[in-house]
């Protein structure tokens, strides 16, 4: 069970390099992070405006251990290589408030905006998501915060956060469907709703699934990290 989830966005810096950073994050980056004490799965989806990552966390204490910190000031080589890739980062850690609906969907919409009343806009979520679930707008709705002292800076120094104002709390929403056309109009309904609990209007991006993995499915090792897939990496090496 999850009770915390880290929302990822990115971009790569070159069309050149998207084969190597799809085989990379998807069979290697990832399964990593999902084999680590406290990640429970790992989705990535695909959209025009880049990629999204989201990684289903037991608690935010999953982001606190050794392990994670030495994945951060260690990567293997593929990831040290694939770091400087990466553009338009954006890195949420948030503590589920909303999760309704049975099924999961393909299609993704993320939604990302900023409350003056977490409790407030926890509750109107609830409310408009159940609503949105029952009568078939969307599938599945996942919502959550951003703890304050855990929003303004990412550890290996990739987006730096303007503060934010007092009172103010970043929430992430994330709404699925069957399609990407209905999850949009889904995600539209259930933000205007929201609308009154939003100092400014949501940024709304649309994505599709690639891959999922969930570490109950993964070999892990009796000790240390996944090894890193080093024969699948020099198959990149002219790229």
């Amino acid at each position: 069970m999850s009770s915390a989830f880290l929302a990822l966005w990115n971009d790569i810096d070159r069309p050149e390099a998207r084969a190597e950073y799809e085989a990379w994050h998807a069979l290697e980056h990832v399964p990593e992070r999902v084999g680590l004490p406290g990640f429970v799965y790992g989705h990535r989806y695909v959209g025009a405006c880049g990629y999204f990552t989201l990684y289903g966390l037991e608690s935010l204490a999953a982001l606190d251990s050794a392990e994670y910190a030495d994945v951060i000031a260690n990567p293997t080589p593929w990831s040290a290589r694939m770091r400087p890739r990466l553009s338009a980062f954006m890195r949420r850690p948030c503590l589920l408030q909303v999760q309704v609906g049975a099924s999961s969907g393909a299609a993704l919409t993320t939604l990302k905006a900023v409350t003056t009343d977490a409790q407030a806009w926890a509750a109107q979520a609830a409310r408009w998501a159940e609503q949105a679930v029952r009568q078939g707008r969307l599938l599945r709705v996942t919502a959550g915060v951003v703890p304050v002292e855990r929003c303004l800076h990412y550890p290996v120094g990739g987006e730096r956060i303007v503060e934010q104002a007092q009172g103010e709390v970043t929430v992430v929403m994330l709404a699925e469907h069957l399609d990407g056309p209905a999850c949009a109009q889904g995600s539209q309904w259930w933000a205007d709703r929201m609308q009154a609990h939003h100092l400014e209007k949501p940024q709304q991006r649309d994505f599709v699934l690639q891959t999922r993995v969930y570490r109950s499915q993964l070999a892990l090792p009796a000790s240390g990290r996944l090894p890193p897939m080093m024969e699948l990496m020099a198959g990149y090496a002219d790229c």
